[in-house]
């Protein structure tokens, strides 16, 4: 009886626990990142090569809370041993970007920090990244390859950066020949959505059409 008593407490107390985590979550901040396309604006404004991401900023849980930074790894053809940090060194206002054709400028960039983040809400933001170590590793070319990209994120509380979104695109010799031509080129995963980014451009002709 003692024995059977003993057990039906035990699981009594796993159920709380594990009501008590999933509360949390719900209750908390919760955020996290949904990406997956790449800009590379017009060489003659960015000053080597940068990488601008589109990316959505969601919370998940009902409590606000501060997406502090976030950072950039980029490795080419697998290569990890020549992996390459990016830090973000400012946020793009899309539609002045593209009214202004596709160029930085004063007017369309301002400088990323920490921003906060309301429960059950969602933010489109568009980061541009450079290479964090630009004074003393040379400037980085563009040449053709697999790219793969690795977003990382601290917030809240968080005591270690957490791992985002995860993609690869592949560079080819064209476009790395329009890029030299100051097009802007556009690396598109039509597989992801990204629903507050969309309406942030809502009415705006800013992405290539999709492939039939």
């Amino acid at each position: 009886m003692l024995t059977w008593l003993a057990f039906v407490l035990s699981l009594l107390a796993l159920a709380l626990s594990v009501l008590a985590l999933f509360r949390g979550r719900a209750l908390g901040f919760a955020p996290e990142i949904l990406g997956g396309d790449v800009i590379l604006p017009r060489s003659s404004t960015a000053g080597g090569v940068k990488f601008l991401l589109p990316l959505q900023f969601a919370n998940a849980g009902y409590a606000g809370g501060v997406v502090h930074w976030v950072a950039l790894r980029l490795t080419v053809d697998g290569h990890t041993a020549g992996s390459l940090l990016l830090s973000p060194v400012a946020e793009v206002d899309m539609q002045h970007f593209l009214r202004a054709k596709r160029r930085l400028e004063p007017e369309n960039v301002e400088s990323f920090g920490s921003f906060a983040l309301d429960g059950k809400r969602a933010l489109a933001k568009f980061i541009l990244f450079e290479p964090a170590d630009r004074r003393s590793a040379p400037a980085m070319k563009l040449r053709p390859g697999r790219y793969g990209f690795e977003v990382f994120y601290k917030a809240g509380v968080m005591r270690e950066p957490r791992l985002g979104p995860v993609f690869e695109h592949v560079i080819e010799q064209k476009s790395i020949e329009q890029y030299e031509a100051d097009e802007t080129v556009y690396l598109i995963n039509y597989q992801i959505s990204l629903p507050s980014v969309r309406r942030e451009l809502a009415g705006l002709e800013w992405l290539p059409r999709s492939r039939a």
